[in-house]
């Protein structure tokens, strides 16, 4: 990676980080973006040629193999919503250069034509255009050579708050989440959205029960209406094996954390927005128009949800504990904050920042917003989160339909 050229500037309650301020140091994109990573992505856009990826990169410690269940023969919107995905994915701002890996020719040449213009250095290879496994490692490790030599043209320069698109989400969660990771998460929130900067929260199942908060805090009727409708169609979904998730909790260690409901999960997951308006609703993988705070809607699963909010190119993700989970994203670092002792001394090795100190109030709001501040701001110029140190991450694209 290139060497940081200015050190990250924490940001307090006044203002500091404003969009004049440097807050981290980051690569800025032709598109006017700007990342917190210069990956060298491989990826691979059907299940098919994971194993080709998974092997070019063994020698490459700068290259990131992106691979998942992607599916040939999808149609309609799932076929639409995996191309869309995985374009974003390729051409997200923490991605210095891309190799995209491709089954047959003709998928080869559409996406060649996807990324001709693209403002970064990108190659396109085809499967079965190669000459066996060895002659597919060989182009493939040529490619990625010259990639690595144009990606890393690219410095580290000062960036203020306002560039920062953060993914907020919760897991594992509990009490504490409810009183210590979720309102020191939203404090920050409230702080970079005032610098102009942009965030996104989702699963629509964990807003279940929180219609109320939707109602006084949407930015319009539209806007609320909008999101209340992906409420309602997801509390109906619930229902479809006899039991609606609105007065149980569907998951088994939110359950032994000691929440009973999942509306007692909702109502500790929405203390992330602080106290926020939600100036926009999102469809999945969705970009945000602006600054400011967007509801996405996404299926209930972590590695779905931020999969969806990586492509709609947040930089980096929030995280809110109470009990562990091990969910991430390959291109987007994650920055785990919990505030239950106990998984805390169980998982250290795991979690970025701690915010125990809310329980026995050795620790105010406005510290553990700038506990948060400054390991948004560290990751943001390089350090490593313990997410990506154990190569945590996931990619999963939802489907409506079964296949034919």
């Amino acid at each position: 990676m290139s060497t940081i050229a200015a050190e990250p500037r924490p940001v307090g309650g006044h203002g500091d980080g404003g969009p004049g301020l440097a807050f981290f140091s980051g690569y800025h994109r032709l598109d006017g973006r700007i990342g917190v990573r210069n990956y060298l992505l491989v990826l691979s856009t059907v299940a098919l040629t994971n194993r080709w990826a998974e092997l070019a990169v063994k020698d490459h410690e700068a290259a990131v193999a992106l691979t998942g269940d992607f599916l040939r023969g999808l149609r309609g919107k799932d076929r639409a919503l995996q191309e869309d995905v995985l374009a974003k994915l390729a051409l997200h701002p923490n991605v210095g250069a891309v190799l995209v890996m491709c089954f047959d020719r003709f998928s080869a040449e559409r996406w060649a034509d996807r990324l001709s213009d693209c403002g970064r250095p990108a190659t396109v290879l085809a499967f079965m255009a190669q000459k066996g496994m060895g002659g597919a490692l060989e182009r493939a490790r040529t490619a990625l050579l010259e990639l690595d030599g144009r990606r890393r043209e690219a410095l580290r320069a000062p960036a203020p708050l306002s560039a920062l698109t953060l993914a907020l989400e919760c897991g594992g969660s509990d009490a504490t989440s409810a009183i210590c990771a979720n309102p020191g998460i939203g404090r920050f929130v409230e702080i970079l959205i005032a610098a102009g900067g942009a965030a996104i929260i989702s699963e629509t199942a964990e807003f279940i029960g929180a219609e109320d908060v939707v109602r006084e805090r949407a930015v319009s009727s539209e806007v609320a209406e909008r999101i209340l409708a992906c409420i309602a169609a997801a509390d109906q979904r619930t229902a479809e094996d006899g039991e609606r998730y609105r007065g149980v909790n569907p998951t088994r260690e939110n359950i032994e954390a000691g929440l009973t409901t999942l509306v007692e999960k909702s109502m500790g997951a929405v203390c992330k927005i602080g106290g926020l308006a939600i100036d926009g609703c999102l469809d999945y993988a969705e970009r945000p128009s602006g600054n400011g705070l967007y509801f996405m809607d996404t299926p209930f699963f972590s590695p779905l949800s931020l999969t969806g909010m990586a492509a709609a190119g947040a930089q980096v993700t929030l995280f809110a504990l109470g009990v562990f989970n091990p969910s991430g994203n390959p291109i987007v670092p994650t920055i785990k904050v919990c505030g239950n002792a106990g998984t805390l001394e169980t998982w250290a090795d795991s979690i970025d920042v701690s915010l125990s100190g809310l329980v026995d109030r050795t620790m105010t709001l406005d510290e553990a917003q700038e506990k948060i501040a400054a390991k948004v701001a560290s990751v943001a110029s390089g350090s490593l989160s313990r997410a990506e140190y154990w190569g945590e991450g996931q990619v999963i694209i939802p489907k409506t339909t079964a296949m034919i």
